[in-house]
């Protein structure tokens, strides 16, 4: 598991990949001056597998959190949104569905309904890293 520094370092390149400055800049308003470690339940394989995660923004108010999290969904899908406030009859907590996580912070950030701003119909983050990053051959001339 990376540490805290490490942490700050992803979160501060993916901030940087947005180019729309007011979803950066709120994006931003929810970054936590440093990332916490939490843990929580994973629901996809043997009971009682937990995994660690980083929590590196917070809406306390929304009850919704963004994470880094390298195990379960994250060694494809590292970026994801969990929610904090646990139902009644809930036993436990847990990492959420494949449908929290995500690519890019940027993506669970708009998916997690944070941002309020538009979403367009075609957003980068619907690239995956292969093709977002792709390098583009030269023009012919």
């Amino acid at each position: 598991m990376a540490d805290v520094s490490e942490v700050m370092a992803l979160v501060a390149e993916q901030v940087e990949m947005i180019a729309d400055t007011r979803r950066r800049d709120a994006l931003r308003s929810l970054l936590l001056p440093e990332p916490r470690r939490e843990v929580r339940d994973w629901d996809y394989g043997a009971s009682g597998v937990r995994y660690p995660y980083w929590v590196v923004a917070e809406s306390v108010e929304r009850g919704i959190i963004l994470v880094h999290c390298s195990e379960g969904f994250g060694p494809e899908f590292p970026w994801g949104f969990l929610f904090t406030g646990a139902p009644a009859n809930a036993e436990r907590v847990t990492l959420g569905t494949d449908a929290q996580w995500c690519w890019y912070l940027e993506e669970a950030f708009v998916r997690s309904g944070l941002w309020p701003g538009r979403i367009s119909q075609i957003e980068p983050f619907d690239l995956p890293p292969s093709e977002r990053f792709a390098r583009r051959p030269p023009p012919e001339i």
